[in-house]
């Protein structure tokens, strides 16, 4: 093999590295080869006319969990800050707090038992990626879990407890750090699946 030879199949590798598809986060832990149908379905078409009635319902489904996730952090910081007192913080976050769990639950549970089966018995090859989701369910039980607890608490203690506060606050962060990642990453997986079946 001549020099100019090994330098053009040493270029091909570059750019193929370079065209290979990547998550749409830093942080993700998606290997580049489990994203052979993001490839053909890359997020700026997930919702495009082609494919939105595939796509939209479990999109959806994500957005509100974040929205809701995003609001509980808003009244947590908003009361940790002195803009709101303890009853209104407890009146606004009780419910809220059972309505974030009990949806999350649903949804995994669903995830769990059926698509997640299915989709491995689609793509077998995908199966790795999975099983990190599914490991991410059982991290973010257990911490839903304390948080059932913490919440449990929060709506029996009328008089004001500041150390309870911060616990709760300090679980919404965990779990919205984790699903933030856990999100983007299953729907790197699941949305081109979606698509394109």
């Amino acid at each position: 093999m001549t020099a100019s030879t090994q330098k053009s199949n040493a270029q091909d590798i570059t750019d193929e590295g370079l065209l290979a598809p990547t998550p749409r986060h830093p942080e993700s832990r998606l290997k580049a080869d489990w994203l052979f149908l993001y490839k053909k379905l890359p997020p700026n078409q997930w919702l495009s006319a082609d494919y939105i009635y595939k796509t939209s319902f479990w999109l959806s489904i994500h957005a509100d969990i974040r929205k809701r996730q995003h609001t509980l952090i808003q009244i947590s910081d908003a009361y940790h800050a002195g803009d709101i007192e303890w009853s209104e913080y407890r009146s606004q976050t009780s419910p809220r707090i059972n309505q974030y769990i009990f949806k999350l639950h649903q949804h995994h549970n669903i995830e769990d038992t059926g698509y997640f089966p299915q989709f491995i018995r689609m793509y077998p090859q995908l199966k790795a990626g999975f099983e990190i989701l599914d490991r991410d369910h059982v991290h973010l039980d257990a911490l839903l879990n304390e948080l059932q607890v913490l919440n449990g608490r929060l709506a029996s203690n009328n008089t004001e407890n500041k150390a309870l506060g911060k616990q709760l606050h300090q679980r919404l962060i965990d779990a919205s750090e984790l699903l933030s990642q856990h999100l983007t990453d299953e729907e790197d997986l699941v949305i081109p699946i979606l698509g394109l079946n």
